[in-house]
């Protein structure tokens, strides 16, 4: 996951230096509340994977009322995080108007305080949620607890979060005064005309009986003024989602809708998956199995010219089923086979590359957090879209290889000469590797058999994982700590897009714009193909300036009810805008993947050299989405037969 000023999240666990100041001892106890989440949350996977093993066992024990809890554990857990995501400035945006301004003050104090409006936002809909549950004494059905406590939690968690931004933005708002006005001149007429702009935008609606078209298309351009001015994506969803409901249908209907749609994805079993994964993940880093899988597969492929840039692939795909996320695949794969990949004389242009590439095999392989939000958005089944994207991943995996072998068959002065294969190194090397493989048997040998469900099968790769973290050779209580801050900052920053996402889509929910876009595109006299065409090239330009996942959400409202109208299986659809976000991982301007590269290689390669030697890979993964079009059974035949 990368910030909004591109670089890589990193944990941050401890705070530096040992004087007092206000900042650092803020900084600090959001740390110990971010530490004290992680430990509920190792927690919670515990108890879960004692439940799947007591159910699966001749006694049939179950730990009771795990499930009905979880969701309430999970929005505490999320909340208590949220204070060092956004003190930190984790949360993605695009800052495009940097360039052009040439000062970053102004942009960040406005990014700021539209982050301490959000959270005081959503901190003062759950308290009023937690009011409410202590009034009617809502209970859990299984056990009989009260809610309101973890709701009361979680609003607390939220408003110390606000709080701490609030504080960071008076520190920003005092940094301007000590920055010369005439530096602030450019950017402060700039946001005001843009600011002006939103205000004339949301005029509009009051000011004349707007249509539905106009209510939707007023929101969007509002949504990307704001984008532009800094502010980070899921804010930007959330404050542009909550302006218009409340134009349009008042206050406390938005109000509702805000905490009704807050409650719901800090309270989802489905979305309790995501940081689970992400646990996986960053606890699999540390214990390194990503090196254990790039020694293995250099091993059965040193027979071949480029072999180290064909493990890469392998490595990549491999690591992809355990971390489940691209960049998490391209930065952790870019610092354990780059270096080695130079130190052999291979081609920077093809070593970058193929780990830019092969970092979207982190996605596209599952399990896949975007691919988990699209299943949960649409309301179709996780698990049968874990198993229809195994061989488009697969596919994806195999072009990819193509392309390396056809790279160095016609310029063979890419990579050196083979090494030659030796197969009792090469078996040595899979005893080695005998830790990511039991874990990608555990988790997707269980979650494709029908033994776990997502959340479980999550819960038990995270268990898993630590205990091989905490075994390992270079295990260090810093490392772990590390560890868990990234797994917690990632996933705040998710989430926040995801609540930013479903206050906006309210808000597109009611204006109709399914009427609307229908009414637009005739789809009984407008070729299916072209519609399918023009949806395509627009989720290729989103994936290669967007967050993969903000992509995905703000414009499922309107691409859902097209793709449904057509015909088209969704399940089919999710693994196909999965593919297209990924391409835009790698795709000019931005790529995020080859500016992830850059920071792990930093001057061994100019960004340049990264992006040509993408596009063979990019070849690659046109070919593959032109077949996954064609054939919709290579996406649909394994749910089936499984």
């Amino acid at each position: 996951m990368s910030n909004n000023r591109g670089e890589v999240i990193d944990g941050a666990a401890s705070v530096p230096g040992p004087a007092f100041s206000p900042d650092r001892e803020v900084l600090r106890i959001a740390f110990l509340a971010l530490h004290v989440a992680m430990i509920a949350l190792g927690c919670l996977a515990f108890a879960t994977v004692v439940d799947v093993i007591g159910r699966n066992t001749p006694a049939g024990f179950t730990v009771r009322g795990i499930y009905e809890v979880s969701g309430l554990v999970m929005a505490v857990i999320i909340a208590a995080a949220a204070a060092p995501a956004f003190l930190l400035r984790r949360n993605v945006g695009m800052e495009l108007l940097v360039p052009l301004l040439g000062e970053r003050s102004l942009l960040t104090a406005i990014a700021s305080i539209a982050e301490t409006a959000f959270l005081l936002l959503i901190a003062w809909r759950l308290h009023a949620k937690a009011a409410d549950a202590l009034e009617f004494q809502d209970t859990t059905s299984l056990l009989g607890l009260s809610i309101a406590p973890f709701w009361f939690a979680a609003s607390y968690c939220l408003l110390f979060a606000g709080a701490a931004t609030l504080w960071k933005t008076g520190g920003h708002l005092l940094a301007l005064r000590k920055t010369d006005p005439r530096r602030l001149l450019r950017p402060a007429l700039i946001l005001t005309l843009i600011g002006a702009a939103v205000a004339g935008i949301l005029a509009s609606l009051v000011a004349a009986d707007a249509t539905p078209g106009w209510q939707a298309g007023a929101a969007f351009l509002a949504l990307y003024l704001l984008i532009v001015a800094g502010i980070p994506i899921g804010i930007s969803l959330g404050l542009t989602g909550f302006g218009f409901l409340f134009l349009v249908i008042g206050e406390p209907q938005a109000l509702a809708i805000v905490e009704n749609e807050t409650a719901r994805a800090l309270s989802s079993d489905s979305l309790a998956a995501i940081p689970l994964f992400l646990l996986m993940g960053s606890l699999a880093v540390q214990a390194g199995l990503a090196g254990d899988i790039f020694k293995a597969a250099s091993r059965f492929t040193a027979g071949f010219r480029g072999g180290l840039s064909i493990a890469s692939v392998i490595g990549c795909g491999a690591f992809g089923a355990i971390s489940g996320s691209s960049i998490a695949t391209t930065a952790t794969f870019g610092k354990v086979a780059f270096s080695e990949m130079k130190q052999r004389g291979y081609d920077a242009g093809l070593a970058t590359g193929t780990l830019a590439a092969g970092g979207t095999l982190g996605a596209l392989i599952p399990p896949s957090v975007v691919l988990i939000i699209y299943c949960v958005l649409v309301e179709v089944s996780i698990q049968e879209a874990f198993i229809a994207s195994l061989i488009p991943g697969l596919l994806a995996m195999g072009l990819y290889l193509v392309a390396v072998v056809v790279q160095v068959r016609l310029r063979p002065d890419l990579a050196p000469q083979a090494e030659g294969f030796d197969a009792r190194e090469a078996m040595r090397s899979m005893a080695v590797a005998w830790r990511p493989i039991l874990l990608f048997l555990m988790v997707l040998g269980g979650l494709y058999g029908g033994v776990f469900t997502t959340q479980e099968a999550a819960a038990v790769g995270a268990v898993l994982a630590f205990a091989f973290a905490v075994t390992s050779k270079g295990f260090s209580l810093r490392a772990l700590l590390d560890g868990f801050a990234e797994t917690a900052v990632n996933t705040v920053v998710i989430y926040v897009i995801v609540i930013g996402a479903n206050i906006f889509a309210a808000y597109l929910t009611l204006t109709d714009i399914t009427t609307s876009v229908l009414s637009v595109v005739d789809l009984e006299t407008t070729p299916h193909w072209l519609i399918l065409l023009v949806i395509m090239a627009m989720y290729l330009v989103l994936g290669s300036v967007f967050d993969t996942v903000a992509a995905v959400l703000v414009t499922a409202p309107f691409v859902i009810p097209l793709i449904s109208g057509m015909g088209y299986d969704l399940i089919w659809w999710g693994v196909i805008t999965l593919s297209l976000v990924e391409i835009g991982m790698i795709t000019p301007p931005i790529g995020v993947n080859v500016f992830v590269m850059k920071s792990v290689i930093g001057t061994a390669a100019p960004i340049k050299t990264i992006f040509k030697g993408i596009v063979p890979f990019l070849a690659a993964d046109l070919v593959r989405l032109a077949v996954l079009t064609l054939f919709p059974i290579l996406t649909l035949w394994l749910p089936k037969v499984l």
